[in-house]
């Protein structure tokens, strides 16, 4: 089984409210495809979610009555981008089916307290391929918090043990420095924990609940131990998530576990 997480910045404008990028999710459908494993698959929820729930302080649980008008919204909003990507998966021939994260976990303070993984075993087993998302959800110290996609990653990626694990970003993969910003940043080909250590740690420049960089990355560290190859490769690239999937040689970063 392969687990891919399709990223919110790559299937999303990420700074503008609830811009779906159809053409780019089309052509990652029709690359997913191409894969010769069974799939699990997380997306991120980008400008759907992101934008919203940072404005209301979504991510730091209840404060306040007001709130909570958000929180349906934001769950709304996230659900229809999720519906976006199904039916660009099911219009390639893939399966899909949705897994809400509080369908199959309980959280406590931002972080997961329980995980039923026969919420996406069952439907595996079937021939479908459960695709599950970033979302709000209840939280029992915090009335409710972000379940990011990444945080459904790392629970899938301890209980299900794929074969390969796959992270589409909208850059070529991990750079000593920010590529957006800095044109003499250099790719590292192999990330570990020393090197992560080494590297300068950087907020996300836009809207984002789910923590910096280089918290991403120290959850990719913990997955990398739970299969046979982690990476990371540009998902706005065509045809590099394809051939991550099919075993071939690709520009990214793999992350390497302790």
């Amino acid at each position: 089984m392969d687990l891919v997480k399709l990223g919110g910045s790559v299937i999303t404008d990420k700074g503008k409210l609830k811009t779906f990028r159809r053409q780019v999710c089309e052509r990652l459908a029709k690359e997913l495809g191409a894969a010769k494993n069974t799939l699990c698959v997380v997306h991120g929820a980008g400008s759907f979610g992101h934008i919203e729930a940072k404005k209301h302080g979504l991510h730091l649980g209840y404060k306040k009555d007001s709130q909570l008008h958000h929180v349906a919204a934001v769950q709304r909003d996230v659900r229809e981008l999720n519906l976006k990507v199904l039916e660009s998966l099911i219009d390639h021939d893939i399966r899909a089916v949705s897994i809400p994260p509080a369908s199959c976990a309980t959280f406590k303070r931002g972080a997961i307290k329980s995980f039923d993984p026969s919420c996406f075993e069952g439907p595996l087993e079937m021939g479908l391929t459960p695709v599950s998302f970033g979302d709000v959800v209840p939280d029992e110290s915090t009335w409710f918090s972000i379940c990011s996609g990444d945080l459904i990653m790392g629970a899938l990626a301890w209980s299900l043990k794929p074969r390969l694990i796959v992270f589409c970003a909208d850059v070529d993969g991990v750079y000593d420095g920010d590529p957006k910003i800095n044109k003499n940043a250099t790719l590292i080909p192999a990330l570990d924990r020393a090197t992560l250590s080494s590297i300068r740690r950087s907020e996300a420049t836009r809207a984002d609940v789910t923590g910096s960089m280089h918290g991403k990355l120290e959850r990719m560290l913990a997955m990398a131990q739970h299969c046979e190859k982690c990476m990371i490769v540009n998902g706005n690239v065509p045809g590099r998530l394809e051939k991550a999937l099919r075993g071939e040689k690709v520009l990214s970063t793999v992350v390497v576990p302790e």
